[in-house]
């Protein structure tokens, strides 16, 4: 049923680039994750609904037990692949939950700043983890599951900088998730739908996020969790779906608290099937696929299933944009997981009436205007006239260049604010059409090994902060601090649905005012983040991001 693995390195960015400057970003990122580490002794084995299970010690203190590799469904090969994921079959004797499970089949180089996870990946990967509080299996403590971003493409639950003991120390159950991804997640075809009883197929990857938190609301209460608060967390991809599962009918009751870090599923509009000038369907995408990969005609679901992994990969070229050639796989409006575009039902007040968290970095744009086609002012402004046509004086004036030197910064601060930041804010000026609160933060800390070499809060540089797994070697004793004041804050959050607390005090989101926390050199409360830039791209319509 399982392979042992191990953790690696993921990140979030949408563009290829193979650059020294990345290549040095890569060694940046990776000195703030600190190495793991554990005790080699087996715990007491604990009765889940499918068998008995032991875990580990997390590390030589022995105030954390970790059980990693947990099967919450069953491994989606043959005849399951591209099937919604079935329940696990239960063993006999003890499962020894000791070594990560595999990650799911994943392109093999690296995209953008990090790489891929370097773990064994196998089709059987539909594996979570959980870290827990030593002793306590008798308790009822607030749960959190994170959803590791990766753009739907690459990333695992077990990355090593998603270790999850330093917030269970903090008194939560800790849970982080794999779910199939790429083409083995969100793959779509007639064939598929006509055989699925809802008449649907391609958003295999969400419904397993929704099996997980399944898993949990049966399980988790043997391991000190309470089913009744759960928080779910993620950031870029896994920021989207959170999006998404706030707005699945079928992820209701599942969780009770959410937080969305460095992505929002606004402007999400491809669709399972239907004509659409500007984006080609699911279906149709399948269909064009199969036959590249000489799987057409009547029988051409067998053929597929027939094909490995690596065949898929390799033909289908699964890219985190599709920008970058190749193809672009992710969730979908299908009329069951997804009754309509994520967007239109926040506005309609259709969201699942729990708590959000909601926020962006300083400089989430930073990594994915590396690799810009914009090298001069000239070419800058025609770029700006034409995508924003009657309204670019308008956006020049935000966003300005006066030289060639200009370029970098503006471009990078344009997609921050248009592509993270007013998506961000338009979400939670819509979660006033429920009752439960909303928070907005941004991060604007940037660490001296990185302000050393000019980049700013990049994207995904928050994680390491709310896990605080930061190298304390590499970052000052500031950097430390906030690190306990954010992370405490989310688990404050996932205890009570407030983040408020001992040395912060988070006011609520409302239109009127739109108060935020500055998560930066000093933590503090400000109003109206990029409030003129974010009004003009709604009036405009958001053209950059649609």
């Amino acid at each position: 049923m399982r392979l042992p693995g191990n953790g690696g390195v993921e990140g979030d960015v949408l563009i290829d680039m193979k650059t020294r400057h990345v290549q040095l970003i890569v060694v940046l990122v990776l000195a703030l994750a600190p190495a793991g580490g554990c005790a080699d002794e087996a715990t007491e084995p604990v009765q889940i609904a499918s068998g008995l299970v032991s875990g580990m010690p997390g590390d030589e203190t022995g105030d954390v037990t970790v059980y990693r590799g947990f099967p919450y469904a069953a491994p989606p090969v043959g005849q399951l692949r591209w099937k919604p994921p079935q329940p696990v079959e239960p063993w006999e004797g003890v499962l020894a939950c000791e070594n990560f499970g595999p990650v799911c089949p994943q392109p093999n180089k690296k995209i953008g700043v990090y790489e891929a996870d370097k773990a064994p990946a196998d089709e059987d990967c539909l594996y979570l983890n959980v870290w827990t509080p030593a002793g306590a299996s008798e308790k009822k403590l607030p749960v959190m599951v994170w959803i590791h971003g990766g753009g739907f493409t690459i990333g695992s639950g077990s990355m090593r900088y998603y270790d999850g003991q330093n917030l269970a120390r903090q008194g939560v159950v800790m849970v982080t998730i794999n779910s199939r991804l790429g083409p083995l997640g969100f793959f779509a075809h007639p064939q598929l739908s006509a055989e699925s009883e809802h008449g649907v197929s391609g958003n295999y990857g969400v419904l397993d996020q929704i099996a997980a938190l399944e898993w949990v609301q049966q399980n988790i209460a043997a391991f000190g969790g309470d089913p009744d608060c759960v928080t779910i967390f993620g950031e870029s991809a896994g920021s989207v779906s959170v999006c998404y599962l706030m707005v699945s009918p079928l992820a209701e009751g599942l969780f009770h608290r959410a937080i969305a870090e460095s992505g929002a599923a606004q402007f999400m509009k491809k669709r399972l099937r239907g004509d659409n000038a500007r984006q080609e369907s699911a279906e149709a995408m399948g269909v064009r696929l199969a036959a590249e990969l000489g799987c057409d005609g009547p029988d051409a679901l067998a053929k597929l299933r027939r094909k490995s992994p690596q065949e898929l990969l390799d033909t289908i070229k699964p890219q985190i944009l599709s920008s970058l050639g190749g193809n672009k796989l992710y969730p979908m409006i299908d009329g069951y997981v997804l009754p309509d575009a994520p967007g239109k039902l926040f506005a309609e007040g259709k969201q699942h009436n729990v708590p959000l968290i909601m926020g962006s970095n300083a400089a989430d744009g930073n990594i994915f205007a590396m690799g810009m086609p914009l090298r001069t002012a000239a070419a800058y402004k025609m770029f700006a006239r034409k995508l924003f046509r009657g309204y670019a004086d308008r956006m020049l004036k935000l966003f300005p260049v006066e030289s060639d030197d200009d370029v970098k910064a503006a471009y990078e601060r344009l997609l921050t604010v248009a592509a993270f930041a007013c998506p961000t804010r338009l979400t939670l000026r819509q979660m006033s059409n429920v009752e439960a609160a909303a928070y907005q933060y941004e991060f604007t800390r940037v660490p001296p090994v990185l302000a050393k070499q000019g980049m700013g809060a990049i994207h995904g540089l928050e994680v390491h902060y709310v896990f605080r797994n930061v190298n304390p070697r590499m970052l000052t004793p500031e950097d430390e601090e906030l690190s306990r004041t954010i992370s405490a804050a989310w688990v404050r959050f996932a205890a009570t649905g407030n983040p408020s607390g001992e040395g912060l005090q988070w006011p609520p989101y409302e239109e009127q005012n739109a108060q935020y926390v500055d998560f930066g050199d000093e933590v503090k409360v400000r109003n109206h983040l990029y409030r003129e830039e974010c009004d003009l791209l709604e009036e405009i319509g958001f053209p950059l991001v649609k």
